[in-house]
């Protein structure tokens, strides 16, 4: 009996053995093919592919999912993410990186799906709202996408040549000081350590794709914007006074042969490129500039570069009368809206381990751009190179969550380049100001038919109306110093007489008028005499 019952008892406990080693062989199994989950990433500069590689090995090396990377440039991923969703469905990824405006587009396509019962896991009380405000489709509820890094334009200035001209930061305080800084520049006689001339600032006028974020801070800081609501939707603010205001002072420094005398020819990366042969004194350029400085030449880094001697100073960017804005952006993560949803628990996993503190701040390091999460964000905040880009973000705003976006945004582009194709072939200042508000008008027209907005404007009149912007002289105040950097003591410049006779008017008014009473006196007198 005994001997049957320990026969029972060892047969049941080698099943149960064979039966643990079957279980927990299952679980340290690879995951089969099946299994593999894609991720699409854009190419985010400097150092992003290795940075992403080690994510998703460190995911497989926790979980035991394996993930297959895919990298897009930028100027490819909208129409083959486009076509992944619409064309072959199967292959479309699991998990996929969104420029920030692009998601209330892809969302309203029905290419990605509402994650609002994962926010409570991935806790979204981390995100910045203007962050968080770009997830939704303006005007519903449904959260399509998570923050993963922010791209706040900087105001760069080349450290060195700030230094020897004697500018102070008070000397940058408003959009008229900073026209007064760039003339002062221009006709001083500082050159490169080879000889070239330098240049005071440029804006990206040729082949780009950023004109519509350059144009942001002027515009809003004049108090106007691209789109604004209107009833039910939206409509074009193009042609509002502030925004004219805006986009005439953007046209009027672009134009300038001395303020931005490269901007007819370059696109943003050629702008970014002249800074860092530190022939540009100011560059509003992205984030990701300082942390290229860490890396060698031979990596695609800047450190053995001229800007890496001189040295970056971030500056806050100028005031306009309805105060100081900088263009905010960045990338989401989101799911893909698959027909198979076999993988949908595994994407989810996925995701949630991207938006991990952690991770999203060895990414972030890696790539230059600001991280999302607002408690690394302090972290960043100590760090001087950063701080006041970290700053910058109480006064970034972002372009509205609307699925119409990217095709506004194409009229924008379009018309940044249109200015500077313009300004290359007419100097005529009135014949450019009529150009430019047939330009500005015919955008509106555009965007407008996008937004289905009925636009009931009369063509003529509105263009009329709409040259006298961008005929107006913006006023120009120097910096204290701008004498000793440009040796013009006691000879001020035609717009520094201009801006003495504005502020004398009165006085000479009154001078005149005592003249002419002194002379019918006189005059009366002698006829009396007579």
């Amino acid at each position: 009996m005994i001997s049957l019952v320990s026969k029972i008892v060892s047969t049941s406990f080698a099943r149960l053995v064979v039966c643990a080693g079957l279980v927990f062989g299952a679980l340290a199994a690879p995951a089969t093919a099946t299994d593999t989950l894609s991720i699409w990433i854009m190419d985010n500069g400097l150092g992003s592919k290795n940075a992403m590689h080690r994510l998703v090995k460190k995911f497989y090396r926790e979980t035991g999912i394996p993930v297959k990377l895919t990298s897009l440039s930028w100027g490819e991923a909208f129409n083959r993410i486009t076509r992944a969703f619409t064309d072959s469905n199967d292959v479309a990824p699991d998990v996929i990186q969104l420029g920030s405006t692009w998601v209330p587009h892809f969302a309203s396509a029905g290419h990605i799906r509402p994650i609002d019962y994962l926010m409570p896991q991935i806790d979204s009380a981390r995100f910045l709202g203007e962050g968080l405000r770009s997830t939704h489709i303006s005007g519903k509820p449904e959260t399509y996408a998570v923050p993963w890094f922010i791209d706040v334009r900087g105001f760069f200035v080349n450290e060195r040549i700030w230094r020897e001209l004697g500018f102070e930061e008070s000397d940058l305080e408003s959009y008229p000081q900073f026209l007064g800084v760039l003339k002062t520049i221009a006709n001083s006689d500082m050159k490169t350590e080879s000889g070239v001339k330098v240049t005071p600032f440029t804006l990206p006028g040729k082949d780009d794709w950023a004109g519509q974020q350059c144009m942001a801070p002027f515009v809003w800081s004049y108090g106007g914007d691209f789109v604004v609501p209107s009833g039910k939707g939206y409509r074009s603010a193009l042609l509002d006074s502030n925004t004219l205001v805006g986009l005439a002072l953007y046209a009027k420094i672009m134009g300038d042969a001395q303020m931005a005398p490269h901007s007819l020819y370059e696109n943003s990366s050629d702008n970014a490129d002249g800074f860092v042969r530190s022939e540009r004194v100011f560059h509003y350029g992205t984030s990701e500039l300082i942390k290229q400085l860490e890396f060698p030449e031979q990596a695609g880094g800047l450190a053995n570069s001229s800007i890496a001697k001189d040295g970056i100073k971030v500056m806050v960017l100028p005031a306009g009368p309805f105060g100081r804005f900088s263009f905010m952006g960045g990338s989401h993560l989101a799911l893909g809206n698959k027909k198979d949803t076999s993988k949908y628990a595994l994407a989810e996993q996925l995701l949630a381990y991207m938006l991990r503190a952690d991770n999203i701040d060895a990414f972030s390091r890696q790539v230059g751009f600001l991280p999302a999460d607002r408690s690394i964000l302090h972290i960043w905040n100590r760090d001087s190179r950063y701080s006041k880009i970290v700053a910058e973000l109480e006064h970034s705003r972002s372009f509205p969550n609307i699925p119409e976006w990217g095709e506004v945004e194409k009229v924008l582009i379009d018309l940044s380049n249109s200015m500077g194709a313009l300004f290359v072939n007419t100097k005529h200042k009135k014949k450019r100001s009529a150009a430019l508000a047939q330009m500005v008008y015919e955008a509106n027209a555009k965007i407008n038919e996008i937004l289905n907005f009925p636009d009931t404007l009369e063509g003529s009149e509105r263009m009329h109306w709409a040259q006298q912007f961008f005929l107006y002289d913006y006023k120009e105040i120097y910096p204290k110093n701008v004498a000793n950097i440009i040796g013009r003591n006691e000879h001020p410049s035609a717009d520094e007489f201009k801006d003495w006779l504005d502020a004398s008017k009165y006085l000479l008014i009154s001078v005149g008028a005592g003249i002419l009473v002194i002379c019918v006196l006189v005059t009366c007198f002698r006829r009396r005499k007579k």
